[in-house]
């Protein structure tokens, strides 16, 4: 075999190394914890029930049930800018065709504006921005191998510093974008379940830290 044919072969197989790595992770610095929770107090995070959606902290989880229709999300109480946020996430509903994961910058009047950053049970990521009535798409939903599907246990990270949103799946960063609606706020956990199913979620170990972008 001739050294080009060899020098082609090498180039063919680092492409395809490098598609299927993605994009590289962008380089930030995480300071300061601002908080590590782990919903060990039974108010520990907002509590609500209504006919479809139940908010609660049970057995050392914070636990999010709704039926299909919307989004919901339960915040805490203290305003940030710039952090990192992670979470432990298990899915124990069947039904996957549904979205949960980390909000930042959540108003404080607990309207549901706010950046989300999400993932579904069947294996899809999406980067959403909640605007009045709405949840619109900033990334839009993208599948993703990071992710453990169905009934399976997922560790989310979302970074908000400046203007740049970027969201981590399992330690593997999967996407990024730029908004500058939103600069402070609260964090907050939602979920969502679409068609005819429900979303049973349960959140755990949520830690928030101070971030910024490195230069």
């Amino acid at each position: 075999m001739s050294r080009r044919i060899i020098l082609l072969l090498v180039l063919a197989a680092l492409v395809l190394l490098l598609a299927a790595c993605g994009e590289p992770a962008p380089k930030y610095e995480a300071g300061d914890v601002l908080l590590s929770e782990t919903f060990s107090e039974p108010n520990a995070w907002e509590t609500f029930t209504s006919d479809d959606s139940d908010l609660r902290v049970s057995d050392g989880t914070y636990h999010m049930e709704v039926g299909p229709g919307g989004y919901i999300w339960g915040l805490n109480e203290a305003e940030h800018t710039n952090v990192e946020m992670e979470v432990t996430t298990r899915q124990l509903s069947s039904h996957d065709n549904n979205a949960y994961g980390l909000m930042c910058r959540a108003d404080t009047s607990n309207d549901g504006d706010g950046y989300y950053f999400l993932i579904s049970g069947d294996g899809f990521y999406s980067i959403r921005k909640g605007e009045g009535d709405d949840v619109v798409s900033l990334v839009d939903w993208t599948e993703s191998s990071a992710i453990n599907e169905g009934q399976a246990t997922n560790k989310i990270r979302a970074v908000c510093t400046g203007d740049y949103l970027g969201l981590w799946v399992n330690d593997k960063f999967v996407s990024e974008t730029n908004d500058t609606t939103y600069t402070s706020g609260y964090a907050g956990l939602a979920a969502a379940a679409f068609e005819e199913g429900d979303a049973d979620i349960t959140f755990d170990d949520l830690t928030i830290k101070v971030a910024s972008l490195s230069e």
